[in-house]
């Protein structure tokens, strides 16, 4: 290399190192929220690789039965049924309704003559209706439904007494229960005798029935499900209960109001006359009657029942509302409110109301009786069949169902259902008991 060159190529030389240095210097200095260049590429692969082992464990969970629901618990145990004390040492549950009129000529197709199942000398469980029970004759057993028929004397059951107590029970019969103008089909069963102490002694009347246990929740819940009777009731805790009642009651008139004047002029609502001597309002009468109630002018009063219901072991409040104006009800209402637990004059939270009620008085679909007592619904009894923290509530409820003249009858309902704060959801099949009268079914 020529001597003259010689400073270029060293100036070359000194150049690209320079570049170079300044490279790894700038590379060095950016910084991501991970690090540097370097650390944040490190940080990629292994995010990668972490997502890539979640995917398959994701994978692999899917080919894994997944973890059943309190619902599904409930489903996967069989039928529930609402089963009432008959004495000290039996219950009674109904399987099929409306099997045939009470006093048809075929009496369930039996040639022979049903037996009186001997009464209690104090009949029980009244709502249920259920204390005239017969012992149907064996030759009417091939026409009865298959759950009948594939249900034989022995076989064991569980009897849900109460959230954390349920008992074996023996099937003892079928029966036959007149229920309004039809008769009802059922089975009696018996206590086991190590229980039958406890059963005797225990207040309530009314329970749940199912073939087979239901599956508990894993984990279970710490919380234990029922009502609080020692539940303290202040009185701004009930002043704020009555402004929220009151409040509610004015936005479910307005529904109800503006549903009734726009089918007024329908073809149904007058294609069926009062009964003679009925003394319930027209429509004009109850929006006059509705607009006093909007002023204020009706007088409230309310029942309250607190109980554990939820995991987060927050009281919930049961309200049974009505109004009435001069002396007669005119409104009824039920309410569920979130009270709480460690400041108790917090205002409580009003979850969800319902007033079918109402709406059925001013439809003329309930008696104007209904609402002579707070009684148009009740809370029976509560359980925890999975032990998940949400309760099933075994639920009496006053419907209604209004006929040509000049019947008007009435039904009620036992039902179970599961507690949300958004509502009650219905689980199995409810038992209808129709009120009619037995010599009011000899007119049909």
């Amino acid at each position: 290399m020529r001597r003259k060159n010689r400073k270029w190529v060293a100036a070359a030389v000194v150049l690209y190192l320079l570049v170079m240095w300044s490279a790894y210097r700038w590379s060095v200095s950016q910084r991501l929220p991970e690090g540097d260049i370097l650390l944040n590429l490190q940080h990629v692969a292994i995010r990668r690789q972490a997502e890539e082992r979640a995917r398959a464990a994701a994978k692999e969970a899917q080919t894994q039965a997944p973890a059943p629901t309190g619902e599904a618990r409930l489903n996967a145990a069989g039928p529930a049924y609402v089963a009432a004390r008959y004495d000290s040492r039996h219950v009674v549950f109904i399987v099929a309704t409306d099997t045939e009129s009470r006093f048809s000529h075929a009496i369930l197709r039996s040639s022979g003559t049903p037996a009186r199942v001997a009464a209690p000398a104090v009949p029980a469980a009244p709502l249920a209706g259920l204390d005239e029970l017969w012992e149907p004759d064996q030759q009417a057993l091939h026409f009865f439904p298959e759950i009948v028929q594939k249900t034989h004397p022995g076989e064991q059951w569980r009897l849900s007494l109460s959230p954390d107590w349920t008992v074996p029970v023996t099937i003892d019969r079928v029966i036959v229960a007149p229920m309004g103008c039809s008769l009802a089909l059922g089975f009696l069963a018996s206590v086991s005798p190590a229980y039958q102490g406890a059963f005797h002694e225990s207040p309530r009347e009314y329970f749940v029935l199912r073939r087979n246990p239901v599956e508990s929740a894993q984990p279970a819940s710490s919380g234990r499900v029922g009502e609080m009777p020692n539940f303290g009731r202040s009185a701004a805790l009930e002043k704020q209960i009555e402004q929220q009642l009151n409040s509610r009651m004015k936005e479910e008139l307005a529904g109800i109001d503006a549903r009734l004047v726009a089918n007024a002029a329908s073809p149904g609502s007058t294609s069926v006359p009062l009964p003679v001597g009925d003394a319930r309002p027209r429509l004009k009468e109850w929006l006059h009657a509705d607009h006093a109630l909007v002023r204020g002018e009706g007088a409230l009063d309310y029942d309250l029942h607190a109980f554990h219901l939820t995991p987060d072991g927050a009281p919930r409040l049961f309200v049974r509302a009505r109004w009435t104006l001069a002396g007669a009800p005119v409104f009824l209402m039920t309410a569920w409110f979130q009270a709480d637990a460690v400041h108790p004059e917090a205002v409580p939270v009003l979850l969800w109301s319902d007033s079918t009620w109402s709406a059925a008085l001013r439809t003329a679909e309930a008696p104007v009786s209904l609402g002579d007592r707070l009684d148009f619904q009740s809370v029976l009894n509560e359980f925890d069949a999975d032990n998940d923290g949400w309760a099933e509530l075994l639920i009496h409820t006053y419907d209604a169902q209004y006929s040509t003249p000049p019947n008007q009858r009435m039904s009620v309902t036992l039902g179970l259902y599961l507690y949300t704060d958004k509502g009650l959801v219905p689980l199995k099949a409810p038992l209808h008991r129709d009120l009619q009268p037995p010599q009011s079914c000899l007119d049909q």
